[in-house]
Protein backbone atom coordinates (compact mmCIF):
# COMPACT_ATOMS: atom_id res chain seq x y z
CA UNK A 1 0.00 0.00 0.00
CA UNK A 2 2.64 2.64 0.65
CA UNK A 3 4.82 1.67 -1.74
CA UNK A 4 2.86 3.22 -4.75
CA UNK A 5 2.73 6.39 -2.37
CA UNK A 6 6.50 6.26 -1.70
CA UNK A 7 7.26 6.24 -5.43
CA UNK A 8 5.16 8.95 -6.08
CA UNK A 9 6.78 11.27 -3.66
CA UNK A 10 10.22 10.72 -4.83
CA UNK A 11 9.07 10.59 -8.69
CA UNK A 12 7.57 14.41 -7.66
CA UNK A 13 10.69 15.04 -6.05
CA UNK A 14 12.63 14.10 -8.61
CA UNK A 15 10.54 16.40 -10.99
CA UNK A 16 11.27 19.55 -9.52
CA UNK A 17 15.42 18.80 -8.87
CA UNK A 18 14.82 18.47 -13.23
CA UNK A 19 12.70 21.53 -13.22
CA UNK A 20 15.26 23.55 -10.86
CA UNK A 21 17.81 21.99 -12.96
CA UNK A 22 16.33 23.81 -16.10
CA UNK A 23 15.58 26.36 -14.59
CA UNK A 24 19.61 27.32 -14.13
CA UNK A 25 20.49 26.01 -17.46
CA UNK A 26 17.90 28.47 -19.11
CA UNK A 27 18.76 31.81 -16.64
CA UNK A 28 22.66 30.64 -16.29
CA UNK A 29 22.52 31.58 -12.40
CA UNK A 30 23.56 28.74 -9.76
CA UNK A 31 20.75 27.78 -7.74
CA UNK A 32 21.53 25.81 -4.34
CA UNK A 33 20.00 22.77 -5.51
CA UNK A 34 20.50 19.97 -2.95
CA UNK A 35 23.55 17.53 -3.88
CA UNK A 36 24.00 15.31 -0.82
CA UNK A 37 26.73 12.99 -2.52
CA UNK A 38 30.29 13.79 -2.45
CA UNK A 39 32.93 11.76 -4.64
CA UNK A 40 35.67 12.93 -1.37
CA UNK A 41 35.51 14.70 1.41
CA UNK A 42 37.70 17.60 -0.68
CA UNK A 43 34.61 18.25 -2.47
CA UNK A 44 33.53 19.66 1.07
CA UNK A 45 36.20 22.78 1.20
CA UNK A 46 34.75 26.14 0.07
CA UNK A 47 31.12 26.78 -0.50
CA UNK A 48 30.76 27.98 2.95
CA UNK A 49 27.49 29.33 4.41
CA UNK A 50 27.44 33.09 4.83
CA UNK A 51 25.26 33.72 8.26
CA UNK A 52 23.27 37.15 8.88
CA UNK A 53 24.42 38.15 12.68
CA UNK A 54 21.02 39.51 14.20
CA UNK A 55 21.91 40.82 17.39
CA UNK A 56 25.80 42.10 17.04
CA UNK A 57 25.25 45.59 14.87
CA UNK A 58 22.00 45.36 15.24
CA UNK A 59 22.49 49.77 16.57
CA UNK A 60 24.01 50.54 13.01
CA UNK A 61 20.77 51.16 11.13
CA UNK A 62 20.82 50.00 7.31
CA UNK A 63 23.54 47.65 7.85
CA UNK A 64 23.34 43.79 7.66
CA UNK A 65 26.64 41.84 8.77
CA UNK A 66 27.30 38.46 7.28
CA UNK A 67 29.77 36.14 8.55
CA UNK A 68 31.48 33.86 5.50
CA UNK A 69 31.71 30.82 7.80
CA UNK A 70 35.34 29.24 6.92
CA UNK A 71 35.38 27.49 10.30
CA UNK A 72 33.15 25.04 8.21
CA UNK A 73 35.60 24.24 6.03
CA UNK A 74 36.36 20.07 6.75
CA UNK A 75 39.72 20.70 9.17
CA UNK A 76 37.58 23.71 10.64
CA UNK A 77 39.98 26.44 8.70
CA UNK A 78 40.00 28.60 5.70
CA UNK A 79 43.58 27.39 5.25
CA UNK A 80 41.85 24.00 3.35
CA UNK A 81 41.68 26.17 0.35
CA UNK A 82 44.75 27.52 0.26
CA UNK A 83 46.43 24.01 0.90
CA UNK A 84 43.88 22.58 -1.83
CA UNK A 85 44.80 24.97 -4.69
CA UNK A 86 49.06 24.72 -3.69
CA UNK A 87 48.49 21.20 -3.93
CA UNK A 88 46.87 20.49 -7.31
CA UNK A 89 48.82 23.78 -8.38
CA UNK A 90 52.02 21.73 -7.32
CA UNK A 91 51.24 18.49 -9.00
CA UNK A 92 50.16 20.14 -12.56
CA UNK A 93 53.68 22.18 -12.55
CA UNK A 94 55.58 18.75 -11.50
CA UNK A 95 56.62 20.48 -8.24
CA UNK A 96 55.15 17.54 -6.87
CA UNK A 97 55.33 14.04 -7.74
CA UNK A 98 54.43 10.56 -6.41
CA UNK A 99 57.38 9.39 -4.09
CA UNK A 100 57.74 13.34 -2.82
CA UNK A 101 57.63 14.35 0.29
CA UNK A 102 55.84 17.29 1.56
CA UNK A 103 57.90 19.22 4.42
CA UNK A 104 55.89 22.07 6.82
CA UNK A 105 57.01 24.22 9.84
CA UNK A 106 55.11 25.75 11.96
CA UNK A 107 51.86 24.45 13.75
CA UNK A 108 49.02 26.64 12.86
CA UNK A 109 46.28 26.13 10.96
CA UNK A 110 47.66 26.20 7.68
CA UNK A 111 50.11 22.99 8.71
CA UNK A 112 47.15 20.99 9.80
CA UNK A 113 45.43 21.78 6.32
CA UNK A 114 48.38 20.49 4.65
CA UNK A 115 48.99 17.44 6.51
CA UNK A 116 45.37 16.81 6.03
CA UNK A 117 44.78 16.80 2.14
CA UNK A 118 48.95 15.23 1.95
CA UNK A 119 47.27 12.17 3.72
CA UNK A 120 44.56 12.41 1.50
CA UNK A 121 46.82 12.63 -1.62
CA UNK A 122 49.26 10.18 -0.12
CA UNK A 123 52.53 11.85 0.38
CA UNK A 124 54.43 11.51 3.70
CA UNK A 125 54.35 14.61 5.47
CA UNK A 126 56.68 15.92 8.04
CA UNK A 127 56.15 19.02 10.23
CA UNK A 128 58.69 21.17 12.38
CA UNK A 129 57.22 23.13 15.30
CA UNK A 130 58.73 25.45 17.50
CA UNK A 131 59.61 24.27 20.84
CA UNK A 132 56.87 26.58 23.11
CA UNK A 133 54.29 24.19 20.77
CA UNK A 134 51.82 22.31 22.99
CA UNK A 135 51.40 18.97 23.55
CA UNK A 136 47.89 19.27 22.39
CA UNK A 137 48.97 21.11 19.14
CA UNK A 138 51.53 18.43 18.28
CA UNK A 139 49.13 15.15 18.81
CA UNK A 140 46.53 17.42 16.37
CA UNK A 141 49.30 16.85 13.90
CA UNK A 142 50.00 13.49 14.40
CA UNK A 143 46.43 12.77 14.77
CA UNK A 144 46.17 14.00 11.18
CA UNK A 145 49.45 12.12 9.81
CA UNK A 146 52.43 14.24 10.26
CA UNK A 147 55.77 12.91 11.13
CA UNK A 148 56.20 16.03 13.74
CA UNK A 149 59.49 17.00 15.01
CA UNK A 150 59.93 19.58 17.98
CA UNK A 151 62.99 22.06 17.14
CA UNK A 152 64.87 24.30 19.63
CA UNK A 153 63.95 27.05 17.26
CA UNK A 154 61.18 29.79 17.67
CA UNK A 155 62.03 32.12 15.19
CA UNK A 156 60.09 31.25 11.80
CA UNK A 157 63.08 32.47 9.40
CA UNK A 158 65.37 29.91 11.33
CA UNK A 159 62.59 27.33 11.23
CA UNK A 160 62.33 27.65 7.57
CA UNK A 161 65.59 26.74 6.61
CA UNK A 162 65.58 23.66 8.60
CA UNK A 163 62.53 22.67 6.77
CA UNK A 164 64.75 23.61 3.43
CA UNK A 165 67.63 21.29 4.66
CA UNK A 166 65.01 18.54 6.03
CA UNK A 167 62.94 19.12 2.21
CA UNK A 168 66.83 18.33 0.45
CA UNK A 169 66.83 14.99 2.70
CA UNK A 170 63.47 13.73 1.67
CA UNK A 171 62.84 15.01 -1.66
CA UNK A 172 60.43 17.11 -0.37
CA UNK A 173 57.88 19.66 -1.48
CA UNK A 174 57.78 22.72 0.71
CA UNK A 175 54.53 24.64 0.60
CA UNK A 176 55.19 28.64 0.62
CA UNK A 177 51.68 30.26 0.99
CA UNK A 178 53.12 33.78 1.57
CA UNK A 179 54.26 33.82 -2.07
CA UNK A 180 52.27 31.01 -4.00
CA UNK A 181 49.94 33.19 -6.46
CA UNK A 182 47.89 29.86 -6.45
CA UNK A 183 46.79 31.02 -2.81
CA UNK A 184 44.85 34.58 -4.14
CA UNK A 185 44.14 33.08 -7.26
CA UNK A 186 41.72 30.08 -5.72
CA UNK A 187 40.10 33.06 -3.38
CA UNK A 188 39.61 35.30 -6.65
CA UNK A 189 38.06 31.70 -8.80
CA UNK A 190 35.33 30.21 -5.53
CA UNK A 191 35.39 32.78 -1.97
CA UNK A 192 35.36 35.81 -3.70
CA UNK A 193 32.60 34.42 -6.06
CA UNK A 194 30.80 32.60 -3.44
CA UNK A 195 30.19 36.03 -1.23
CA UNK A 196 28.81 37.64 -4.83
CA UNK A 197 26.52 35.03 -6.01
CA UNK A 198 25.02 34.63 -1.79
CA UNK A 199 24.71 38.03 -1.58
CA UNK A 200 23.48 38.25 -5.19
CA UNK A 201 25.67 41.12 -5.94
CA UNK A 202 24.39 43.48 -3.24
CA UNK A 203 28.22 43.44 -1.16
CA UNK A 204 29.14 46.56 0.53
CA UNK A 205 32.18 45.59 2.35
CA UNK A 206 34.20 43.13 3.15
CA UNK A 207 36.34 42.62 6.02
CA UNK A 208 39.30 40.42 6.91
CA UNK A 209 42.35 39.64 9.19
CA UNK A 210 45.23 39.80 7.09
CA UNK A 211 46.95 36.07 8.07
CA UNK A 212 49.43 35.93 4.52
CA UNK A 213 47.28 38.55 3.02
CA UNK A 214 46.10 35.46 0.12
CA UNK A 215 42.53 35.35 0.98
CA UNK A 216 41.45 39.30 1.54
CA UNK A 217 44.04 39.64 -2.14
CA UNK A 218 42.08 36.89 -3.76
CA UNK A 219 38.83 38.39 -2.45
CA UNK A 220 39.34 41.83 -3.02
CA UNK A 221 40.22 41.69 -6.35
CA UNK A 222 37.25 39.53 -7.75
CA UNK A 223 34.42 41.60 -5.23
CA UNK A 224 36.33 45.20 -6.67
CA UNK A 225 35.95 43.54 -10.69
CA UNK A 226 32.40 43.77 -10.31
CA UNK A 227 32.08 47.15 -7.83
CA UNK A 228 34.98 49.04 -7.98
CA UNK A 229 33.35 51.02 -5.02
CA UNK A 230 33.00 48.17 -2.34
CA UNK A 231 34.97 48.79 0.72
CA UNK A 232 38.15 46.11 1.37
CA UNK A 233 39.00 46.54 5.06
CA UNK A 234 41.82 44.67 7.04
CA UNK A 235 41.49 44.47 10.91
CA UNK A 236 44.47 43.18 13.11
CA UNK A 237 47.15 43.85 15.86
CA UNK A 238 48.77 47.24 15.52
CA UNK A 239 52.17 45.40 15.38
CA UNK A 240 51.55 43.59 12.43
CA UNK A 241 53.42 44.63 9.52
CA UNK A 242 50.39 44.78 7.65
CA UNK A 243 48.75 47.73 10.36
CA UNK A 244 51.95 49.25 9.91
CA UNK A 245 51.74 48.83 6.42
CA UNK A 246 48.44 51.25 6.42
CA UNK A 247 50.06 53.89 9.13
CA UNK A 248 52.71 54.41 7.46
CA UNK A 249 52.85 58.06 6.28
CA UNK A 250 54.84 58.00 2.79
CA UNK A 251 55.94 55.49 -0.21
CA UNK A 252 59.04 55.67 1.62
CA UNK A 253 58.34 54.30 4.55
CA UNK A 254 55.64 51.51 3.21
CA UNK A 255 58.65 50.20 1.19
CA UNK A 256 61.02 49.41 4.18
CA UNK A 257 58.22 47.31 5.71
CA UNK A 258 58.22 43.50 4.25
CA UNK A 259 54.92 42.14 3.13
CA UNK A 260 54.32 38.97 1.79
CA UNK A 261 54.04 38.80 -1.92
CA UNK A 262 50.68 37.29 -2.20
CA UNK A 263 49.55 40.64 -0.86
CA UNK A 264 48.46 43.28 -2.72
CA UNK A 265 47.51 46.29 -0.25
CA UNK A 266 46.40 48.60 -3.59
CA UNK A 267 43.23 46.92 -3.03
CA UNK A 268 43.07 47.69 0.72
CA UNK A 269 40.57 50.85 1.44
CA UNK A 270 40.90 50.99 5.44
CA UNK A 271 42.85 49.56 8.34
CA UNK A 272 41.85 49.25 12.07
CA UNK A 273 43.94 47.97 15.02
CA UNK A 274 42.29 45.70 16.98
CA UNK A 275 43.32 44.81 20.55
CA UNK A 276 43.48 41.37 22.01
CA UNK A 277 41.30 42.58 24.87
CA UNK A 278 38.77 44.17 22.13
CA UNK A 279 38.44 40.47 20.27
CA UNK A 280 38.07 38.21 23.03
CA UNK A 281 35.22 40.55 23.81
CA UNK A 282 33.54 40.12 20.60
CA UNK A 283 34.60 36.37 20.51
CA UNK A 284 32.39 35.77 23.72
CA UNK A 285 29.65 38.16 22.24
CA UNK A 286 29.18 36.15 19.41
CA UNK A 287 28.77 32.94 21.20
CA UNK A 288 26.51 34.87 23.91
CA UNK A 289 24.37 36.70 21.46
CA UNK A 290 24.54 34.46 18.31
CA UNK A 291 24.96 31.02 19.28
CA UNK A 292 28.31 31.09 16.98
CA UNK A 293 31.45 29.80 18.33
CA UNK A 294 34.97 30.60 16.25
CA UNK A 295 37.97 31.30 17.25
CA UNK A 296 39.62 34.71 18.29
CA UNK A 297 40.40 36.31 14.69
CA UNK A 298 37.33 36.51 14.09
CA UNK A 299 36.05 38.29 16.87
CA UNK A 300 39.01 40.34 15.60
CA UNK A 301 37.74 41.23 12.09
CA UNK A 302 33.96 42.06 13.93
CA UNK A 303 35.53 44.65 15.73
CA UNK A 304 36.82 45.83 12.50
CA UNK A 305 33.33 45.55 11.00
CA UNK A 306 32.37 47.59 14.04
CA UNK A 307 34.41 50.12 12.86
CA UNK A 308 33.70 50.77 9.87
CA UNK A 309 30.28 50.51 10.49
CA UNK A 310 30.53 53.64 12.08
CA UNK A 311 32.59 55.62 10.26
CA UNK A 312 30.05 54.91 7.22
CA UNK A 313 26.30 55.15 9.36
CA UNK A 314 25.97 58.28 8.50
CA UNK A 315 26.58 58.02 4.83
CA UNK A 316 24.22 55.12 4.34
CA UNK A 317 21.26 55.91 6.30
CA UNK A 318 19.32 57.13 3.49
CA UNK A 319 20.06 54.42 1.48
CA UNK A 320 16.80 52.51 0.01
CA UNK A 321 19.25 48.85 0.38
CA UNK A 322 20.69 47.86 3.37
CA UNK A 323 25.06 48.03 3.15
CA UNK A 324 25.90 44.44 3.44
CA UNK A 325 29.09 44.38 5.42
CA UNK A 326 30.86 40.27 4.83
CA UNK A 327 32.96 39.17 7.67
CA UNK A 328 35.46 36.42 7.12
CA UNK A 329 35.22 34.02 10.09
CA UNK A 330 38.59 32.75 9.04
CA UNK A 331 38.87 29.58 11.96
CA UNK A 332 37.50 27.68 15.04
CA UNK A 333 40.10 27.49 17.08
Amino acid sequence: MLEPITKGIDDLGNSLLQALNSVQGIFGKELSVANPIKDSILQLVGNTPLIRLNRIGSEYSGIHFYLKAEFLNPTGSAKDRTALAMFIDAERRGKLRKGMSVVLFGAGSSSISFTWIGKLREYPVYCLVPLHTSQERIQILRSYGAEVSVTNESDNARLAELAASKAQKVNGWIPDESANPANPNFHFKTTGPEIWRDLQGKVGAIVSAPGTGGAITGIGRYLKSQNSRLKVVIAGKQNSSFLRYGRAKDKMEQEAISLPAVYDPKLIDEYFHVSPEEALHLQADLYEKEGIFAGLTTGTVIVGALRLSEKIRESVSNEREPFNIVILSPDKD
